[in-house]
């Protein structure tokens, strides 16, 4: 009797050892979420990287310096590498500050301003679209065309006006090579009047930096205006509340911030 017992006590230890065996290998394995794998390539470029073991696409990289430190938001740190920061990171170049982040529409605003004339005299910019008003100048959100439009008409055309605020933004340079070393442009009137509701957010990003903050002047646009009917006027706006003032004139000195998209 005791044999059997044993015998039956041994088989039960078996099979319960079996079992345990089983539901070990039929246990779910961690996700690669829980584990930590949740960036993607694109978030991790340029970092050191570790891939999740059941679906290599997912991906751990570190914080502290690539893209994956923050998400894209007005206010934060645009670097010449293309990575972007809430904070300052000290063995990187900044060259802008988060602007403006919607529908698809990303830019960011230089860390230095400068006064300049809209143009050395009065005519229409004959490539460009002429504004009567403000609410129409606001839909205007296409000031790297603008820009363009206006350093190839100086260049092209025989006439003798200059126009010193879209080829400051167009020549402005940041660094001398990576993100920021080029395509700088003269916002358009809606790009500025966006900025107002990130207005605050900025100017704290730029303060992170020591850089100029945004005042609550009027600034040039890259806009032009049909005031009265006259070739005399391009739009300002206030981007400390988005406001736009009718056609003023294209000899007068106002600050300008060039922008870049991203």
């Amino acid at each position: 009797m005791r044999k059997e017992l044993i015998a039956s006590l041994s088989m039960l230890g078996s099979l319960a050892a079996s079992g345990a065996a089983a539901a070990q290998t039929c246990a779910t394995p961690p996700s690669c979420e829980t584990l930590g794998f949740t960036k993607s390539e694109t978030d991790c470029d340029g970092l050191e990287a570790l891939k999740c073991p059941f679906d290599q696409s997912k991906l751990y990289c570190p914080q502290g310096g690539g893209k994956d430190t923050c998400e894209t938001v007005p206010g934060t740190i645009v670097y010449s590498d293309g990575t972007i920061s809430e904070s300052v990171i000290a063995d990187k170049i900044p060259i802008g500050v988060v602007a403006y982040v919607k529908d698809g529409i990303r830019f960011a605003v230089s860390l230095t301003e400068v006064s300049k004339t809209w143009s050395s005299g009065y005519e229409d910019v004959s490539c460009l679209n002429n504004y009567r008003t403000p609410s129409d100048a606001a839909t205007d959100m296409n000031g790297d065309s603008n820009t363009m439009c206006i350093v190839n008409y100086e260049n092209n055309n025989v006439k003798k006006y200059s126009y010193p605020a879209a080829e400051y933004c167009h020549t402005y340079s940041a660094v001398s090579s990576g993100k920021g070393s080029s395509g700088w442009y003269l916002p358009a009137a809606g790009e500025l009047k966006a900025m107002s509701s990130n207005y605050d957010t900025i100017n704290l990003g730029l303060l992170k930096l020591s850089k100029p903050r945004l005042a609550s002047n009027y600034y040039w646009s890259s806009s032009e205006s049909n005031y009265n009917g006259y070739d005399h006027y391009a739009w300002i706006v206030r981007p400390s509340d988005g406001n736009i003032e009718n056609g003023y004139y294209k000899n007068t000195s106002k600050p300008v911030r060039c922008v870049l998209a991203f």
